[in-house]
């Protein structure tokens, strides 16, 4: 069985299994109970269950043609569950796994017959012996020590932040967010070359090579929310800088990893990524990565690292002879040019001997045929949307959802991409009629302080907005008073020894004749006078004298 990235021993354990598990030894061992070397596949090798995937690449399937990555989300661990790109549902293709693919991404439990099988690091189905985090075979965890940590930030712009860096020699790397959110993680190098979800280029969850490991990224299928990952078994060969794509507030990034005990590197020190895939099945094709000087996990010219030999940027791989065979090879469906509503793939064709027969297969094929996700909003002038206020500004309101094919509802992130359109906006009716009314304003002061005064207060004819009008507007009700009398109440005289009281003796003239002279008396307070008083007349005063208490009354 060809190698596919996992360590090719399954056939080897099974064989022993069975060896030391009373077997009957008259029975035949089944099909997969045969010797297999045990060697690591090289570095660059393909998923395997990606692998199984890919069979279906290109097929018919419901009248369309996909390419088919690999689903983790499944119940059934061990059964070939497969999405297509661009896609927001999976398809079991198989009932069971090929034997010997892990069971999860990044752990070394393996599906046998459709059953996921514990695999010790002895190479032993259902063995005690396991890693620990260190990588130590049946080891305790004393030989390295965790790095583990929450990056909360919050505030974060939109776009590429960083998070932290995990340095050289990591292992057993965890990375999930806290709670699932429309942002994204990213992987690059010191150099700013992105292994994972560059340049706003989303990938769907898939396993890659990277700094000498395979990390597994798992995110949910399109418009499915479901909290991102990225799990490696490491040891890394390079630091990996990770960033958090912002779309919206970070709601956490939990990340754990372990590094080994008395870890120190002085100096510059060359780093190295993983190996790319190889560049032909078989005939001898060459290998290639990135290698460059770095030191306290910052890149640096190449010269500092001279002094330490360099290691290889290149290398063959797949020395084997290619079968002769009529056959035409092809490579993977590129990404659609479209993500909906209809467009285009290519792919790579090439034939792998001369005497290739047969008509090539197609290089072009349409993609993403269903109807692209849209928002659908409701007329402003329905039932249930008219303005909030029957005159003068208010609020309406209208139904906005997100539909896809035939009309169906789906959850708002699957029209994240384009704008949602505004579900509340100002409306203006007619102007409100303003009532025209008698407006009263307060009352002045009081003209005296006792025995009857006077007041007055401002009457208009005008609205709420205090704009005037004629009287006629508002003679529908009678005018309120503009005048009214006030303190009515006796004004107080002092009683007993206190009262004061004066007679004062009077002698006037006519001022129409001098020689005319009238005498009299005026009694205070209360301005009784004994003197013949004309409105019509003007006088002249020619005395004024208190006079003897026999001259006033009594």
């Amino acid at each position: 069985q060809p190698c596919y990235g996992q360590p090719c021993y399954l056939i080897y354990s099974l064989l022993a299994y069975a060896l030391t598990s009373n077997y009957p030894s008259n029975y035949p061992l089944p099909h997969y109970l045969s010797l297999c070397i045990t060697q690591d596949c090289p570095e660059g090798s393909r998923d395997f269950r990606e692998e199984q995937c890919s069979q279906f690449d290109g097929s018919d399937f419901q009248g369309k043609r996909y390419k088919w990555l690999p689903y983790y989300g499944a119940d059934n661990l061990c059964e070939l569950n497969c999405m297509p790109r661009g896609e927001n549902f999976f398809y079991r293709h198989r009932t069971a796994v090929a034997d010997g693919t892990p069971c999860h991404p990044g752990r070394k439990d393996v599906c046998v017959d459709g059953v996921c099988k514990r695999l010790g690091c002895d190479n032993m189905l259902e063995s005690p012996q396991q890693e620990d985090p260190c990588l130590q075979c049946g080891g305790n965890g004393q030989s390295c020590y965790p790095v583990r940590s929450t990056f909360s930030m919050t505030n974060l712009p939109k776009g590429y932040n960083q998070v932290f860096i995990i340095p050289v020699g990591a292992t057993s790397i965890h990375i999930r967010e806290t709670v699932a959110t429309r942002n994204y993680l990213a992987v690059k190098n010191l150099r700013g070359e992105y292994y994972l979800n560059g340049h706003w280029v989303i990938e769907f969850s898939r396993a890659t090579p990277v700094a000498g490991t395979m990390l597994y990224y798992q995110r949910g299928a399109e418009g499915e929310m479901t909290p991102e990952t990225i799990i490696g078994r490491g040891p890394t060969t390079e630091p990996l800088v990770i960033e958090l794509i912002i779309q919206e507030h970070n709601q956490g990034v939990e990340y754990e990893y372990y590094l080994p005990n008395g870890r120190s590197r002085e100096g510059y020190y060359w780093s190295f990524g993983s190996w790319s895939t190889c560049s032909r099945e078989c005939g001898s094709g060459y290998q290639s990565r990135l290698v460059f000087c770095a030191i306290d996990n910052e890149a640096y010219p190449d010269y500092l690292c001279t002094a330490l030999p360099r290691p290889l940027t290149n290398r063959t791989c797949n020395p084997q002879t290619c079968p002769q065979t009529r056959r035409w090879t092809t490579g993977e469906w590129n990404a659609c040019s479209v993500s909906c509503g209809g467009g285009s793939q290519v792919r790579s064709v090439q034939c792998v001997s001369h005497d290739a027969s047969g008509p090539p297969p197609p290089t072009l094929q349409t993609c993403s045929m269903q109807r692209c996700a849209s928002w659908r909003a409701s007329g402003w002038s329905l039932v249930g949307t008219e303005c909030s206020v029957t005159c003068g500004t208010g609020d309406q309101s209208r139904e906005v959802m997100c539909v896809g094919e035939a009309s169906v509802q789906l959850a708002d992130t699957s029209c994240s991409a384009s704008l949602r359109p505004v579900a509340a906006q100002p409306c203006s009716m007619p102007a409100c009629l303003l009532a025209v009314s008698w407006h009263v304003g307060d009352w002045g002061l009081c003209s005296k302080s006792c025995e009857s005064g006077l007041r007055e207060r401002q009457v208009m004819c005008s609205d709420r907005e205090r704009n005037l009008y004629p009287v006629e507007r508002c003679n529908y009700v009678p005018k309120p008073l503009t005048l009214e009398t006030c303190n009515t109440q006796p004004c107080y005289h002092p009683q007993g020894e206190n009262m004061l009281s004066l007679c004062v003796c009077v002698s006037i003239s006519l001022s129409s004749d001098p020689q005319s002279t009238i005498a009299g008396y005026i009694f205070m307070p209360s301005h009784f006078s004994s003197l013949p008083f004309s409105p019509n007349l003007q006088y002249n005063l020619l005395l004024l004298t208190i006079c003897p208490s026999s001259h006033c009354p009594h």
